[in-house]
């Protein structure tokens, strides 16, 4: 009688390397690489500053980076990274209005038309209540190895502030 030999990746199919990635990726979406803000070659990040844009997807105040030392940032919800020193942050900023989850009201009969949603879906964009009329100015100081977020709150009228916090 021929001894019939299983093999182990034929079981499981292509699951392990899904599972292998995942594990060394530590479960998180990889995030992208900060985009280079000095000339020359790429540095290790234990040489340079990042900072991190601010940019929500909901309620609450965005903030844009809109140029960094005088340099126009076509995406100002990036990560970007920066020589060690003082740096000029022009910032825009807007507020989104708070989604309303409202119940589904339902047209037709049991068997008549499917729900109908009222409100705003996923996929429909906020109404902005609030935008900054100018670029807002801030020195940044970063050191080597050091990451910064832009944090801001909105004041009175046109008025906003905006700063660097380092993150921990």
């Amino acid at each position: 009688m021929r001894k019939l030999r299983t093999s182990f990746w034929p079981l499981c199919g292509g699951y392990l390397i899904i599972v292998i990635v995942g594990l060394l990726s530590g479960g998180c979406p990889l995030r992208p690489s900060p985009v280079q803000m000095y000339e020359g070659p790429s540095l290790p990040k234990e040489q340079v500053g990042i900072v991190r844009g601010a940019c929500q997807t909901g309620a609450g105040l965005t903030i844009m980076i809109v140029r960094i030392d005088g340099k126009d940032i076509p995406n100002g919800c990036g990560d970007f990274a920066l020589l060690p020193g003082d740096h000029q942050l022009e910032l825009s900023a807007k507020r989104l209005a708070p989604r309303i989850d409202t119940p589904m009201i339902r047209s037709g009969s049991m068997t008549g038309a499917p729900p109908t949603p009222v409100g705003a879906t996923q996929d429909e964009e906020l109404p902005v209540i609030w935008a900054s009329s100018s670029p807002l100015r801030v020195t940044c100081h970063l050191q080597a190895g050091q990451e910064v977020t832009i944090v801001g709150q909105v004041g009175t009228g046109p008025d906003w502030e905006a700063r660097c916090q380092e993150r921990p």
